[in-house]
């Protein structure tokens, strides 16, 4: 996984869903799971963080419209 800080956020849910997608995979190699498994909590946490501050940022547009 790569990361970039122009990443967007469909971008980073897809590298998200391709990490998953190699437990299930032929690809899935036990040694190299728990390496895999922290860049995939990584990635969904700059997720939660990225969805979270478009929260803030449409709440003040919207309360700045009223």
């Amino acid at each position: 996984m790569t990361k970039n800080n122009d990443t967007t956020i469909e971008q980073k849910i897809e590298q998200l869903e391709q990490a998953v997608a190699w437990f299930d995979s032929d690809e899935f190699v036990l040694e190299q799971a728990t390496s895999c498994y922290e860049q995939a909590q990584k990635l969904a946490d700059e997720i939660q963080r990225d969805i979270a501050g478009l929260k803030n940022t449409i709440e003040q547009v919207s309360d700045s419209g009223k």
